[in-house]
């Protein structure tokens, strides 16, 4: 009987510790979920995002596109920096109303989503969503046209971008949709496993070193019912940006439902009050 209690004990080591492993050394099976496929601009479009496709690189020469729409009345552009999962075409109807109100949009894509190639780490990611705003740069834009918009794991490339690029010019605005602390601090909120998680999550994504920084205007959007990042953990990030700043709980709201509570109605109303 102690053999077999041995012999448990020792494949469940095993086990336990080829996961751990698992997690640190391939984390893109864990925690990305992105589609392959390439978005499909002429789709977008026959729904009412006419948009263009425009083409640029990140700082180590990776080849990106991002989609386009140039600003209308408004002289203003949002830049949407997407989550974890699929890809562009998965969130353009979210930009359709702010083009309708009279602003430029601008939706980036990063490596290892869509049709374009490389490894999805957190510095490649955070180059990527840098690399969009640049792009913006060399078209003329000011800081003070670009209002950021980030969702989910987006809203570190975010925080992040925003930190980074504020040096000279603070940014026109700074928008988070079910945002979170940090990666880490959301993987032990939903992860009911004991696992060593400081350990074996080497991506941190943590916003919290950095939103305090922040020099714009900071427009943080939770859901209630969110299972994928709890709400606590915007509220953690939201308590430690500075002013001006406003949040918004949609009660009932999940991860992925918030333009069916209109809450695009809530940025454009925040923007036009000037925050």
């Amino acid at each position: 009987m102690k053999k077999i209690v041995k012999y448990a004990l020792g494949i469940a080591v095993v086990v336990y510790v080829g996961f751990c492993s698992l997690v640190y050394f391939c984390p893109q099976y864990f925690f990305y979920n992105p589609t392959h496929r390439a978005s499909n601009l002429e789709y977008a479009r026959q729904n009412g995002y006419p948009a263009d496709r425009v083409d640029y690189k990140s700082a180590d020469g990776k080849e990106l596109y991002a989609w386009y729409t140039a600003p209308g009345y408004q002289h203003k552009i949002i830049v949407f920096m997407h989550g974890n999962s699929y890809n562009i075409e998965k969130f353009y109807h979210k930009m359709i109303p702010f083009v309708e109100a009279g602003y430029g949009t601008l939706m980036p894509e990063y490596r290892g989503f869509g049709d374009i190639s490389g490894k999805i780490r957190q510095q490649n990611l955070e180059n990527d969503a840098l690399a969009a705003v640049n792009y913006l740069h060399s078209l003329g834009y000011k800081n003070s046209d670009i209002i950021v918009y980030g969702m989910s794991l987006g809203s570190h490339m975010a925080v992040n971008t925003v930190w980074q690029l504020q040096k000279e010019a603070p940014f026109a605005a700074l928008v988070l949709e079910v945002p979170f602390d940090s990666l880490l601090n959301t993987v032990k909120a939903v992860v009911p496993v004991p696992l060593p998680f400081d350990y074996i999550v080497r991506d941190k994504y943590d916003n919290t070193s950095m939103v305090k920084d922040i020099r714009s205007p900071v427009l943080v959007m939770g859901g209630s019912q969110d299972p994928t990042v709890p709400v606590h953990l915007a509220k953690n990030l939201f308590a430690l940006a500075p002013q001006p700043k406003k949040m918004i709980i949609y009660e009932g709201g999940a991860h992925n439902d918030l333009y069916n509570f209109r809450n695009y109605n809530d940025v454009l109303n925040w923007l036009a009050k000037g925050k």
